[in-house]
């Protein structure tokens, strides 16, 4: 079971390890800040570099529901004591933070991205007639979940379901070919799989 523990932008890691330090070895918990593979061109190349995946969240993967019920009992109970007294101490953790379970299927999307690891890898593809196919990378098979492309930058948008919000986020997307399309027709439905191509951020 996945949980999502929500923090200030770059408290991510310090909330890591306050939370790391709470696990036993009776359940194979963990908690993890999640990083994407993306690419950026300077020095007259592109260069293959880290950043974040979604800045301001961690992640709290429990064994079982048993683990995962006492992580949200000592979560609840964090914010009943003192601040000398809470269940993660008032410098990172779980006190003052929210924390609320990630629903089944996007915990299996998350896990599927990743690998079971800590960052999501960059992806291979190619737009034909409009339609993205994903031939490699983390996101391989899942074109459906990609709602933006941006080819120059080397990177698609993806949408994640966290509790009850949903936010954007960039993953590393590579387009290798792109074939010539007329577009969608006014009106019609579009296609399964049909991505806004280099279009503005703003128009997300």
């Amino acid at each position: 079971m996945w949980y999502v523990i929500r923090t200030e932008p770059g408290q991510e890691e310090s909330v890591r390890r306050q939370v790391r330090g709470r696990l036993t070895e009776r359940y194979s918990d963990d908690c993890k800040v999640l990083y994407r593979a993306c690419k950026k061109r300077y020095l007259g190349a592109w260069h293959e570099e880290t950043e974040m995946f979604l800045p301001g969240y961690v992640f709290l993967v429990a064994e079982d529901e048993d683990s995962g019920s006492g992580w949200m009992s000592l979560y609840e109970k964090s914010d009943e004591r003192s601040e000398n007294e809470g269940a993660f101490g008032n410098d990172g953790g779980l006190k003052g933070r929210e924390m609320r379970p990630v629903e089944k299927t996007e915990a299996e999307f998350l896990k599927r991205i990743t690998g079971g690891k800590d960052e999501i890898g960059m992806s291979y593809g190619v737009i034909r007639d409009g339609v993205l196919k994903i031939s490699r990378g983390a996101m391989t098979g899942m074109e459906e979940r990609v709602t933006k492309i941006d080819r120059h930058k080397r990177k698609g948008y993806i949408r994640v379901r966290l509790g009850d919000e949903v936010r954007m986020a960039e993953i590393g997307l590579e387009i290798t070919e792109k074939t010539d399309s007329a577009g969608d027709l006014p009106g019609s439905e579009p296609e399964k799989s049909r991505v806004k191509d280099d279009l503005p951020r703003e128009s997300l």
